[in-house]
């Protein structure tokens, strides 16, 4: 049991010193969208987040009542989201994580040398 706790804790510190921070990520993100590639890509991903979160909220609930979140994400030149952390996690969250996950996006404005494109979903679901 403590083999199996050591090897996990060790796991979960690699994984954290491994993965940028979340906050940096956004930034990554919002620095991508302030080219005009980048909001054109990013304006044209509303579809998609629409879609990925119909189906996370209940008939007749009002979504607000879900709470705000943040999804940070890296997709990669054939539309695949990978890397996706959402905070904070609520039903909500973690339900439109996993439809975004499902999602093919359209490829990305890679710029040459880069394999994967930083995004994120600020979802604003109080009035």
């Amino acid at each position: 049991m403590k083999t199996l706790l050591l090897c996990s804790t060790l796991l979960a510190c690699n994984a954290a010193i491994a993965a940028p921070d979340f906050d940096a990520r956004i930034t990554a993100a919002k620095a991508a969208v302030a080219t005009r590639p980048g909001f054109i890509y990013d304006t044209a991903m509303v579809p998609a987040i629409h879609h990925a979160l119909v189906p996370c909220v209940p008939k007749g609930n009002d979504p607000a009542r879900g709470g705000d979140f943040v999804l940070v994400a890296d997709v990669d030149r054939s539309g695949r989201a990978s890397n996706i952390d959402v905070r904070p996690a609520s039903p909500l969250a973690r339900c439109f994580a996993r439809t975004f996950a499902a999602l093919t996006l359209r490829p990305p404005p890679l710029v040459p040398g880069q394999a994967r494109y930083p995004v994120v979903v600020e979802m604003l679901t109080k009035p």
